[in-house]
C-alpha cells in the first residue's frame, strides 16, 4: 500500500493542485462578476498552482511514456533502430531534464530575492518546480532507459 501510494504521490499532488487551480480560478470568476470585488490573491494562487501542475504533470508524462513520439516512422524501423531511437528518446529526456535543473536552480536563486506582490511569497517556491520536476523526470527515465539498453520491451 505504501509502495503503491509513493510510486502515485506525484500524480496525487498533481491531483490536488488541479483542484485547487480549480477552485481558485471559480472563486475569481465569482468574486469579479458576481460581487463586484476581485479578490487580489486568486490570480497569485491561480499562477503557482499552474506552474507546479505543468512541471509535475511533465514528469508524469515521462512516467506514464505519454510524450510525443514518432511512433509511426520509428515504428518502420529494423528492430535495433527502435531499441536504439528508444535508447536516443530517453537521453534526450536526461539532457533536458538536466538543462531543467540546471536553469531552474538558477531560477530558484533569483526568485529567493523576489516576492508575490499580494501574499508576500517568497517566488523561490514557484520556481523550485522546475529542478523538482527535472529531476523527477530522470529518476521516472533511469529504469526505461536500463530496459531499452537490456534490450527489453519498454
Amino acid at each position: 500500500m505504501k509502495a503503491k501510494l509513493l510510486a502515485n504521490g506525484v500524480e496525487w499532488i498533481c491531483l490536488v493542485l488541479m483542484a485547487a487551480l480549480s477552485v481558485d480560478l471559480m472563486l475569481g470568476v465569482f468574486s469579479r462578476y458576481v460581487l463586484a470585488s476581485t479578490f487580489t490573491w486568486y490570480d497569485e494562487i491561480a499562477r503557482a498552482c499552474f506552474v507546479w501542475v505543468v512541471f509535475l504533470g511533465a514528469a508524469v508524462g515521462v512516467k506514464r511514456g505519454a510524450h510525443f513520439r514518432l511512433h509511426l516512422v520509428v515504428d518502420r524501423f529494423p528492430p535495433r533502430a527502435q531499441r536504439a531511437a528508444g535508447v536516443f528518446g530517453r537521453l534526450v529526456v536526461i539532457a533536458f531534464s538536466i538543462a531543467l535543473i540546471q536553469q531552474g536552480w538558477a531560477f530558484v536563486e533569483l526568485g529567493r530575492a523576489q516576492q508575490t506582490p499580494v501574499l508576500g511569497m517568497s517566488k523561490a517556491w514557484i520556481y523550485s518546480a522546475m529542478p523538482v520536476g527535472g529531476a523527477l523526470m530522470i529518476l521516472y527515465s533511469v529504469a526505461p532507459l536500463a530496459r531499452a539498453l537490456r534490450n527489453r520491451r519498454p
